[in-house]
């Protein structure tokens, strides 16, 4: 069963991507956290709180490190009991068979924005906004709910081995400053560290691990929409990380959907085998995917340390919250039941699920 809880910042945060810090380069630390992010931090936290094996902790493989099945989603911004979602990136648009492109393959559909010109988007948008793309009814631009800004400054580098500054390095850095009503909603599954005896209370976030308060909440409910048309609209709101690069990894490349139909868990008595025949028997969808709006990609990289070895780790692509994709699947019921598979808290990430990647909204939507 998923915990909610809200990370209430006690400071500005900083939360860099992969691009260096050099030159004219602002240091754009203002970005939002991403999940691997939170997870780290929370798992970091832990481990400080504990740093010897507890009684109530299962017992694990000599590969698994510690709590290995501590599962993150979010964090997303929330004021009140609004929870905020990336604005998507096929806002307003409508999907139109193309040809004669350079639409990668298997891509046989493009977006055409409904509206003429330029509109600039904001990056997170309300509960209703979003329920209103869900449904086809978007409106000709969403308001911003304006939930935090960018604070920037200048400051000096320090030598690590001796903790004192360099002469000349100076460095520009952009911090994260979230309005005063604002919070980082965020929920756990499997092993629910955060309600164990001893627990920690704040958390070091970002950067340069600022301090940020840990309290209990109430997640509100995703939106959602009725599944109605055979072509179905699967929105990310959290990053991805796909082995395909902008393609998920269980989609093929003559865009056939891979993923296994949906099936009832084991039933009481049921051998081992017999699950598995009746997995099998279920077969997978017929569905493809034709369709595909993906944004910028998220450059971000990070430093190994475990076993006493520092080490970066290598640039990582992410494809952004807010990318769509579409997918031909035959009949509104087929539509349905490839929606319960790809829909929230469901996460379809290649890699790091576990910390909250992969996470999409369903829809319908309609292709003449």
């Amino acid at each position: 069963m998923s915990k909610s809880y809200k990370l209430t910042p006690q400071d500005v945060l900083f939360f860099r991507d992969a691009r260096p810090m050099e030159a004219s380069d602002a240091g754009l630390g203002a970005n939002w956290p991403r999940p691997d992010q939170l997870n780290h931090a929370l798992r970091s936290a832990c481990l400080a709180a504990w740093p010897g094996k507890q009684a109530w902790e299962p017992e694990k493989r000599e590969t698994d490190g510690r709590f290995p099945d501590f599962l993150t989603a979010g964090p997303f911004p929330c004021r009140g009991a609004d929870l905020f979602l990336p604005c998507p990136l096929d806002w307003n648009m409508k999907v139109v068979p193309v040809a004669d492109t350079d639409l990668p393959a298997p891509l046989t559909h493009g977006f055409l924005p409904v509206q003429e010109g330029k509109v600039s988007l904001p990056r997170w948008i309300a509960p209703r906004d979003y329920l209103a793309y869900l449904k086809g009814a978007c409106p000709a631009k969403p308001e911003d709910p304006k939930l935090y800004a960018a604070d920037r400054s200048i400051g000096i580098g320090l030598d690590a081995a001796t903790g004192t500054t360099v002469d000349g390095a100076f460095y520009q850095a952009e911090y994260l400053r979230l309005e005063p009503d604002v919070g980082m909603l965020f929920s756990t599954d499997g092993t629910d560290l955060l309600e164990q005896a001893g627990a920690p209370r704040t958390v070091p976030f970002g950067g340069q691990r600022r301090v940020c308060h840990v309290g209990s909440a109430e997640m509100p409910r995703l939106p959602q929409a009725e599944i109605t048309t055979r072509h179905l609209r699967w929105t990310l709101v959290t990053p991805a990380l796909f082995n395909a690069g902008w393609r998920p990894g269980w989609v093929a490349e003559d865009g056939r959907v891979m993923l296994p139909r949906p099936c009832e868990g084991r039933r009481p008595g049921e051998s081992r085998q017999a699950w598995r025949a009746r997995l099998n028997a279920a077969g997978r969808f017929d569905v493809r995917l034709v369709a595909a709006r993906i944004g910028k990609p998220e450059a971000f990289s990070g430093w190994r340390l475990a076993h006493g070895v520092q080490a970066p780790k290598p640039t990582v692509l992410a494809v952004p919250a807010g990318s769509s994709y579409v997918f031909d699947c035959g009949s509104p019921a087929e539509a349905r039941a490839l929606a319960a598979v790809l829909a929230a808290p469901a996460r379809r990430s290649d890699l790091c699920g576990e910390q909250g990647f992969g996470m999409g909204l369903c829809s319908s939507i309609e292709i003449k």
